[in-house]
């Protein structure tokens, strides 16, 4: 079980996600431009019943994909240096 990164406290730890409306993404400013997917990162959240403390996880395996070098599928429409 996680430990609180505020009060340090074990099995405090509840999943979730954040909320406004639609689900919260985070949107990397370095992002390709040309790419199969969407820019929006997905993020998950967790709150600690002791502080109320937030923290925001987002998928770095698709943040890697969205700021890494252009793949195969899309290097045909990648601009020549």
């Amino acid at each position: 079980m996680a430990t609180c990164l505020r009060c340090n406290k074990g099995e405090t730890i509840v999943l979730g996600a954040l909320y406004s409306g639609m689900r919260t993404s985070f949107r990397p400013q370095e992002s390709k431009f040309l790419t199969l997917e969407t820019g929006d990162v997905m993020t998950k959240a967790t709150m600690c019943r002791i502080c109320g403390a937030v923290e925001i996880v987002g998928d770095v395996n698709k943040l890697r994909r969205l700021t890494s070098d252009p793949g195969p599928e899309t290097q045909q429409f990648a601009a020549k240096k």
